[in-house]
């Protein structure tokens, strides 16, 4: 009897994997797009789908009901995305609120392009950890090995990077 797909990924056949892309990405795009709001996101978060499937392919040969399966792994990536970004949004408005905590209707009030606009302002070394540690969800042990630099590094960056984020956004603010 020939291998299933769900053994023959777990194989890390790349052709299973280019069958199961073949049969799904376009299903799997329309959810994504659905659940997240925008093509882009949903392609990246596709994008990291096949990438864990590939990573945790040795799991695989034991699936009974492979498109379920692939779908469940949809669900909780797009929720890991959307707990990422929620964070990361609190952080950076209580940052820019300048408070212990945020209050979250003026927060969420905050335009997007605004903090974006503020982030990019930010030197390379600080936006990098910014990014490192709010999209990525990586500790400041993590960020330093990613970076080549110190954990007290990564930690300094960070923190020098809020503060300047507080001091641009309440600039804007006032205006």
């Amino acid at each position: 009897m020939p291998p299933t797909l769900a053994e023959s990924l777990a194989d890390g056949d790349a052709d299973a994997f280019a069958a199961l892309y073949d049969r799904l990405a376009a299903r799997l795009l329309g959810a994504a797009r659905t659940m997240i709001g925008s093509a882009a996101d949903a392609e990246d978060v596709v994008h990291d789908l096949f990438v864990d499937l590939a990573r945790g392919r040795d799991r695989l040969a034991a699936v009974a009901d492979l498109e379920a399966y692939v779908f469940t792994m949809l669900r909780h990536a797009v929720g890991r995305r959307h707990r990422r970004a929620v964070t990361g949004r609190r952080v950076l408005v209580e940052v820019a609120h300048d408070r212990g905590r945020p209050d979250h209707a003026a927060a969420f009030a905050l335009p997007d392009d605004e903090l974006a606009a503020a982030v990019a302002d930010l030197p390379p070394e600080q936006r990098e950890v910014v990014a490192l540690k709010i999209d990525g969800g990586l500790t400041f042990a993590e960020i330093g090995r990613v970076m080549g630099t110190s954990l007290d590094t990564a930690a300094s960056r960070y923190r020098y990077a809020l503060t300047k984020l507080r001091q641009t956004l309440s600039r804007r603010e006032e205006r």
